[in-house]
C-alpha cells in the first residue's frame, strides 16, 4: 500500500523501453491526470556480438543463447518519491530475478518499474562489451511543459558478484548549480528530497543516460544487471502542471567483441 502523502508528481517509460508519463500538481488531481497518460510499450534489451559469444537471460541458472529480451508492457507511470522506493525495498528485493511494476493501490498506474537480466560469456575467449542506455527526444503536450527526462531517475545495478547489490543513480543535471563538499560549483541533481540520498550522477548527454564498459569477462562468467525507473515527485521541476501524454523512449544496447 502506497501512502499518497509521498506522491506529489507523476508518471513514465524502452531497455529498449518505452516510457509514458505525467506529473500531477497535487495528490488530489494526480490520479485523474495519470489516467490521461499512455500505457508504456514493451521493454526490450538487444545484444550484438562481433567475435564474442555473449548471451542474455532472465535467470542466473538459465542456459540461454538469446540476444534479445522483451518484457510485457506496464501501466503508465505516476510520480514516485525515493523515500517510498526505500520503503518498498523493505518488502521487495529490487536487485533480484523478478521483473515487476510496483503499482498504485488501485493498480491503475506504475510507481516504479524494474527489470533484471544477465549477460553471460558463452564463448571460449574472454570478452569485452559496451552497454549504453539511451533515450529519444521526449514528446510533450501542446502546452510545451517541462521534459519528462527532467524528472526521470534511473537506478543502475551492475554486479559480477551475485551476492552484491551495488548501484548508481542517474538524473539529468540540475537547472540550478550548487556548491559541492569541496566548494566547487556542481550541476548534479539530488536523487530526492531526502538528505541522505545524496546527488545523482549526471546523464552523459541529452540522448545518453549512462554507459558502462566491461573488459575481460571470462568464459562462463556472468554479470547481473538491474534497471529501476521512476519519476521523482520531489524533483523541483515536478511542481508545475503535469504534462499530458508525455512520452520517452529508452533503449539498452550491448555491443560485444573478443578481448
Amino acid at each position: 500500500m502506497v501512502d499518497l502523502k509521498y506522491i506529489r508528481k507523476r508518471k513514465t517509460r524502452r531497455i529498449i523501453a518505452a516510457v509514458g508519463t505525467s506529473c500531477a500538481a497535487t495528490a488530489i488531481i494526480m490520479m485523474a491526470i495519470a489516467l490521461l497518460g499512455q500505457r508504456a510499450a514493451p521493454l526490450t534489451v538487444t545484444l550484438s556480438n562481433s567475435g564474442a559469444q555473449l548471451a542474455l537471460s532472465q535467470h542466473a541458472e538459465e542456459d540461454s543463447n538469446a540476444v534479445y529480451l522483451v518484457a510485457d508492457s506496464v501501466p503508465r507511470y505516476d510520480e514516485f518519491c525515493e523515500e517510498q522506493l526505500i520503503l518498498a525495498n523493505n518488502e521487495l528485493e529490487i536487485d533480484d530475478e523478478n521483473t515487476y511494476s510496483h503499482l498504485t493501490p488501485n493498480e491503475q498506474s506504475t510507481l516504479f518499474f524494474k527489470y533484471t537480466f544477465y549477460v553471460t560469456n558463452k564463448g571460449k575467449s574472454a570478452a569485452n562489451y559496451d552497454l549504453t542506455l539511451s533515450m529519444s527526444q521526449p514528446t510533450k503536450d501542446a502546452t510545451n511543459r517541462y521534459d519528462l527526462d527532467s524528472v526521470l531517475r534511473v537506478r543502475f545495478y551492475e554486479n559480477k558478484n551475485l551476492d552484491e547489490h551495488n548501484y548508481v543513480t542517474y538524473a539529468k543535471k540540475s537547472s540550478e548549480p550548487h556548491k559541492d563538499e569541496n566548494g566547487n560549483l556542481s550541476w548534479k541533481e539530488k536523487v530526492s528530497a531526502l538528505d541522505e540520498s545524496g546527488y545523482a550522477e549526471e546523464f552523459v548527454n541529452s540522448r545518453t543516460i549512462l554507459t558502462s564498459a566491461v573488459t575481460g569477462l571470462k568464459p562462463q562468467e556472468k554479470i547481473r544487471y538491474t534497471f529501476v525507473f521512476w519519476i521523482e515527485g520531489d524533483d523541483p521541476q515536478c511542481m508545475d502542471e503535469a504534462p499530458v501524454n508525455s512520452a520517452l523512449i529508452l533503449g539498452v544496447e550491448i555491443s560485444a567483441h573478443e578481448s
